[in-house]
């Protein structure tokens, strides 16, 4: 509850919120007396604050500048996405075994709901179920290190949700292909198909070519 948030809690989030919205564009500086005017806080939890986002990737120390919002550009958000495919690939041949029938229900669940949400154009909602179907095979991995790792570098990526701009029409197709992917995955779980799965994460569903959509 809110109530039990320290005020660094309160900034960290007012910050993410605004990088995740738009608000705060990539390059952007952040204005740290306006964060303390609006919050009607001290600076102290300000810069813990712009310190933990700095280091989870979202921001970025600039000499004589102070704490910008973190641009990721096409060349990077392609490296991240080669190092997602393995890892998640190992991820997945990790956890085929440890699946619960449970687990497969829940995916399925997950990926139905994400259909919706590509009919109703909701992209925040896709891209926020997407993250919780990968979160659930990566976390029977058992491998502790292994999800810490895949989650700070999926925290490079600034955007929460997907924008529905001059390109929406092909943003939607490659969403739809992304999903159908998502059951195919399901699909080799559910055969037990440790290698298929790690070969798959690498090769197809974490290809560099389908990056674009993350870059900021």
């Amino acid at each position: 509850m809110d109530t039990f948030k320290s005020l660094k809690d309160h900034v960290y989030q007012y910050i993410s919120e605004k990088i995740n919205d738009g608000t705060l564009e990539p390059e952007t500086k952040i204005n740290e007396k306006m964060v303390i005017d609006d919050l009607n806080i001290s600076r102290t939890p300000v810069r813990e604050a712009m310190i933990q986002l700095a280091a989870e990737g979202y921001l970025e120390k600039m000499p004589r500048k102070g704490f910008v919002v973190k641009q990721v550009d096409r060349k990077k958000a392609k490296e991240v996405y080669s190092l997602l495919g393995v890892l998640e690939g190992y991820a997945a041949d990790l956890a085929v075994d440890r699946m619960t029938p449970e687990d497969l229900d829940g995916m399925r669940h997950l990926y139905n709901k994400m259909e919706n949400a590509l009919a109703s154009d909701d992209m925040r909602s896709y891209y926020s179920l997407q993250n919780q179907f990968h979160n659930t095979f990566v976390q029977k991995s058992g491998n502790q290190e292994l999800v810490r790792v895949i989650r700070q570098l999926k925290k490079i990526f600034i955007r929460q949700s997907y924008a529905m701009g001059e390109e929406s029409a092909d943003l939607k197709e490659n969403l739809k292909e992304t999903n159908a992917d998502h059951n195919f995955i399901i699909q080799l779980f559910e055969q037990k198909s440790g290698t298929a799965l790690e070969q798959h994460m690498r090769s197809y569903h974490w290809h560099p070519q389908n990056a674009d959509y993350d870059v900021v």
